[in-house]
């Protein structure tokens, strides 16, 4: 390394990485689904329209042709609303091997260093897509259990009861440092592939309880491993309710997710869903009171929907998605109503597909599985009334300034480069009303 310059290694890195920000995994759907567009920024944060009311202000000439005064407009149908971006930073090293090695020209450092940069991309991408999601929601990564009934086929009282041979209790395993997930609260796009990363328990003010690594995970059981001592779980529906979350979500360090802003019911990017109704997502809860939850079937889709339609005004096609249980579910269940026409794709129909599609009262349904969906939830979203926004996609940019931020730099008591992949990002649509969120899910009841 003594005959490479650190300012060499950083304009390199600069030239080869700097404007790389397009990799985004193929099981983060909404990175796909729902496209990057630049916005209007005034100072910190960015400019939105809202459409919030019909135009009202309708004069009637009837049927004759004489001049008649026209009434005036009915204001306050639109208004704009300031939304402010959340930045994350992800850091990652590059060996000074890997660099001195490959130092010859571009094609030669991309090809030594493309798996450590991309992976960085992707798994930034993956908490942003997390957040996109669950970003604020009440529930943050999920409610410790605390549940009495059945669950993943083992009988539990408030939290107590053993499930894969692990014991637990108010949904903690003290000798196994495990902890349960609440039903309906695990999704296995959290935790998978993340071992290591900081995890928290906090209350339901975000005060942190317990905190460390994750060690390990049980999709198929609904809990995780940690390398800290977890602190027992209150009641779900209490005071003393215990979350999990990431480093830095106990103070809302991420944007306000999907979740989030479709549940809403009272003042979001300053606007009151009492005063503008327009902006309040559709919620239905498919269990109709069941304690225990409910399959989610075509049929209860569907009333969801059509509860939408008539409450909210929802209209078009509709993206739906679920945890991959339930999309197990109704791939299982609905085959006869699935769409197989001349249209047919390898990837939505057949043996193998991935999304299922329905034609409804609204247009066309496509359900989709999502890791990241917890398994209580779905989302039924028009795409194309949302946008993601902000300063900067996921990159090794900062955007105004002309250096690289200090986002590469060498270690000092390693050997090797820090860089950093940057992001300044939210989601956001002017129109929940046009989009729905189901909860009351549950695979695992009999009906």
């Amino acid at each position: 390394m003594a005959s490479v310059s650190n300012i060499q290694v950083i304009e390199l890195f600069k030239t080869v990485y700097g404007s790389m920000h397009d990799l985004v995994p193929e099981d983060q759907l909404l990175g796909q689904d729902i496209s990057w567009s630049d916005g209007d920024r005034v100072g910190t944060q960015f400019v939105e329209d809202v459409v919030l009311g019909a135009e009202t202000g309708i004069t009637l000439g009837g049927s004759g042709q004489e001049a008649f005064e026209i009434n005036p407009a009915i204001a306050g149908a639109v208004k704009q609303t300031l939304v402010t971006p959340y930045v994350s930073i992800l850091p990652s090293v590059l060996p000074f091997a890997t660099i001195s090695r490959s130092f010859g020209n571009e094609q030669a450092f991309f090809r030594a260093t493309k798996f450590i940069t991309r992976n960085n991309l992707k798994s930034h991408n993956k908490f942003l897509e997390i957040f996109r999601l669950w970003g604020q929601s009440p529930s943050l990564l999920g409610y410790v259990s605390y549940y009495t009934g059945t669950y993943r086929g083992a009988a539990f009282t408030n939290g107590g009861g053993t499930v894969n041979g692990v014991a637990f209790v108010a949904g903690v395993s003290a000798a196994s440092k495990a902890i349960l997930l609440a039903p309906g609260e695990f999704a296995p796009g959290f935790w998978v592939g993340m071992i290591g990363f900081k995890v928290r328990q906090v209350d339901s003010t975000g005060a942190v309880l317990a905190s460390g690594k994750l060690t390990g995970y049980q999709a198929q059981y609904g809990y995780i491993t940690v390398d800290f001592a977890p602190v027992v779980s209150a009641a779900i529906t209490g005071a003393g309710s215990v979350r999990l979350c990431f480093d830095g979500q106990e103070s809302a360090g991420e944007m306000i997710g999907i979740h989030a802003v479709l549940a809403n019911t009272g003042t979001l990017f300053g606007i009151s869903t009492s005063a503008f109704p327009l902006f309040k997502g559709n919620v239905q809860d498919i269990s109709n009171g069941a304690v225990t939850g409910v399959k989610l079937s075509l049929d209860r889709l569907q009333d969801a929907l059509a509860n939408s339609v008539n409450g909210g005004g929802l209209e078009g096609d509709v993206n739906v998605y679920v945890n991959p249980r339930s999309w197990s579910t109704l791939s299982k269940t609905e085959a006869g109503t699935r769409v197989y026409d001349k249209s047919y794709q390898a990837s939505k129909a057949e043996n193998g597909f991935r999304d299922i599609e329905y034609y409804t009262q609204t247009g066309k349904l496509t359900i989709k599985a999502h890791r990241c969906m917890k398994e209580g939830y779905a989302f039924g979203l028009r795409t194309d009334v949302w946008k993601r926004s902000g300063s900067a996609q996921v990159g090794f940019k900062v955007p105004g300034m002309d250096d690289n931020g200090d986002l590469i730099r060498p270690l000092e008591n390693q050997a090797g480069y820090q860089f950093k992949s940057y992001a300044d990002e939210y989601i956001f649509t002017p129109e929940p009303n046009q989009n729905l969120l189901l909860t009351g899910i549950n695979d695992e009841s009999a009906t």
